[in-house]
């Protein structure tokens, strides 16, 4: 059982290190967009190609790594969100167990 814990920890960390690496990416196309047109519409251009890349990377993420439940096995875990100092909250939608790095927390 401590396997399953251990396996969601490390996909929850890798989850998170591709987020990152998406939306900074995401922020150098952006960039090269911006310098390319340099004017007032290479910014809106900029911001729109930076947010509608950084949305489809992230979908993707979602989509590849799945983050499933050790006990029951459900599809994916849902992350209830919480103040940016504590650690990410997953919650299962089929169960109804609470984990918090990778550990259970709570069930219900």
């Amino acid at each position: 059982m401590k396997r399953y814990f251990e396996n969601l920890h490390s996909a929850t960390n890798r989850r998170m290190h591709y987020f990152l690496l998406a939306y900074l990416f995401s922020s150098l196309v952006g960039f090269t967009v911006w310098k390319v047109f340099s004017s007032a519409s290479g910014i809106i251009i900029c911001v729109s190609v930076t947010f509608l890349l950084a949305r489809k990377l992230t979908k993707i993420i979602y989509a590849k790594i799945k983050v499933t439940c050790p006990i029951c096995n459900g599809e994916e875990l849902k992350e209830n969100f919480t103040l940016q100092c504590k650690s990410a909250e997953y919650e299962c939608k089929q169960c109804h167990n609470i984990y918090v790095d990778g550990v259970l927390v709570e069930k219900l």
